[in-house]
């Protein structure tokens, strides 16, 4: 049996009527129109953002959101393929449009001022782009007043042939700003308080985590699970998480295999220091058995191309300062110029009392260990960099143009961070 959730145990009956305001009580399924949001989004090409007011969520000021959807729609597509939107902007304000770990072209990148161009207020654009990596991503507002009152969504870049999974399930959460009465946010899973995702009994199934967020999360899976990608790009070796467990970085994404037994269903949960906050729910249907389970670790994702090895011996080394005070999201100083091939370090110097998210526009990158001898076997394009600490990551400059480089304070998501560098 699963026992209530942190968030039914402190908000007792107002959770359970924020849950039916969202789709569907507490514990049951997701409603019919959820269910069948990603459907419809796949041959969705037009995204209307306009203000509305949900004050279930947002109170009585308005959010912002993408054909009224919390979050927007699923967009899929295939690697290699065309991917192509329509965006018309009703915002009071201009709009720029981030591809969170997409290898999108320079003049797509969505940075105003550096890259991209602003979707004026009234104004529309077309944004077309061949998606040259499979994987697991996030489509924002850059601007983060934007992005945190729920202008976000899901890209989903599938692999080609059919999946080894008998479920595939896309998991976005937001958090949003706490009730009085309680001490952690209110977090939502596809715009729903603690739902349930159906998955074939004794089947492994995927689900794609994603952390539109500003919190980072601790998460607890009670069955055997194992990282297949992390930040949209498939791992070398699919490896089984220690008790269950990983952290989800603001702006993150982790892709976990599952396997999913018989019949007790499956907390996804986010650990605090209190009590644990249940996430979401997965449960065996059907009439699976015990033999059929699943137990060896699955086939590692198709690669997308990344290189296996990045030189360090003549690679080029900046600093990037993170400090307490906001930043304004305009400006974006260099911390240098390089040429395309070159090897570039970066080390994330955060001198604040909070840890901080650093999002990387233009590669991917790979976290050094501690004396240039190696790095972790996996890449990242959403970096935490714990307080009063340095992180160094090496990526490989291989887009030209100029690429924003911005941290995040965790909790409130304030612009810590402001910098760009150029590879010409």
């Amino acid at each position: 049996m699963v026992g209530p959730s942190r968030r039914s145990v402190l908000a007792g009956s107002a959770a359970l009527a924020l849950g039916g305001a969202l789709g569907g009580p507490l514990g049951l399924s997701l409603s019919r129109a959820a269910r069948a949001q990603g459907a419809a989004a796949d041959a969705q090409t037009r995204l209307k953002v306009a203000a509305v007011t949900r004050i279930e969520l947002g109170g009585q000021t308005p959010l912002a959101l993408f054909q009224n959807l919390i979050p927007g729609p699923v967009l899929r597509v295939k690697r290699g393929d065309r991917l192509a939107v329509s965006v018309e902007n009703t915002l009071e304000t201009p709009l720029s449009l981030n591809w969170q770990g997409v290898r999108v072209p320079n003049a797509l990148d969505g940075v105003p001022g550096l890259t991209g161009t602003a979707i004026a207020k009234g104004g529309s654009a077309d944004i077309a782009f061949t998606a040259p990596d499979a994987g697991t991503y996030l489509y924002r507002a850059f601007q983060p007043e934007l992005a945190h009152r729920a202008l976000a969504g899901a890209l989903i870049v599938t692999e080609e042939g059919a999946s080894p999974y008998a479920a595939d399930h896309v998991m976005l959460i937001q958090s949003w700003a706490p009730d009085p009465t309680m001490k952690v946010p209110l977090l939502t899973v596809n715009g729903a308080v603690s739902p349930t995702f159906e998955a074939p009994a004794a089947g492994r199934v995927r689900l794609r985590l994603i952390n539109a967020g500003t919190h980072f999360l601790r998460l607890k899976l009670d069955a055997p699970c194992y990282a297949i990608a992390i930040d949209g790009q498939p791992v070398q070796v699919p490896f089984l998480l220690k008790d269950g467990r990983a952290q989800l970085t603001p702006g993150g994404r982790l892709d976990l295999a599952l396997d999913v037994g018989t019949a007790d269903p499956i907390p996804l949960n986010v650990e605090t220091s209190e009590l644990p906050v249940q996430l979401a729910l997965v449960t065996p249907v059907g009439a699976g058995t015990a033999d059929a389970a699943t137990t060896s670790p699955p086939v590692a994702l198709p690669s997308n191309g990344l290189p296996e090895k990045i030189p360090l011996e003549k690679a080029a080394r900046f600093e990037v300062p993170i400090g307490a005070s906001v930043v304004p999201l305009s400006g974006f100083a260099s911390v240098g110029s390089v040429a395309r091939g070159t090897s570039v370090v970066l080390t994330f110097d955060n001198s604040s009392e909070a840890p901080v998210a650093m999002q990387l526009h233009g590669a991917p990158c790979r976290q050094l260990d501690g004396m240039d001898d190696g790095w972790k076997p996996w890449w990242h394009d959403a970096v935490a960099v714990p307080a009063k600490s340095k992180v160094r990551v090496a990526l490989l400059a291989d887009a030209p143009g100029k690429w924003a480089l911005v941290g995040l304070r965790g909790g409130d998501g304030a612009v810590v961070a402001a910098r760009s560098y150029e590879v010409t």
